[in-house]
């Protein structure tokens, strides 16, 4: 029997333990089959771009929802993505991350 993809999106307001309920289904199911995405990443604007637009990153037209989208359909399909990864610490988009395929994905508004 083939293995199905499933993705669960974990959402709750700031500092409800979004980051530790996923780190602990990654750590039981095991981390080498779960993937895990965070909205953030997705950010459209800066952290200075949006203060100087007045608004804030839970705006829908701040964030790459088409782009998350497809990212999680090809994921489900089996294959691999080119995900941005946002810093924090600087409010800015770094660097892009290749990631693979796996049996679960966990995505998750940071």
């Amino acid at each position: 029997m083939s293995e199905k993809t499933i993705i669960l999106g974990i959402v709750g307001d700031s500092a409800a333990g979004k980051t530790t309920l996923t780190k602990g289904i990654a750590q039981v199911l095991g981390e080498d089959k779960v993937t895990i995405i965070c909205t953030d990443d997705y950010h459209r604007y800066d952290r200075a771009q949006r203060a100087k637009m007045g608004i804030s990153a839970l705006h829908p037209d701040c964030n790459y929802l088409d782009i998350i989208e497809q990212h999680l359909t090809l994921l489900r399909a089996g294959q691999a993505i080119l995900k941005p990864i946002y810093n924090h610490s600087t409010g800015r988009s770094i660097r892009q991350n290749i990631l693979n395929h796996v049996n679960m994905s966990l995505s998750k508004a940071c």
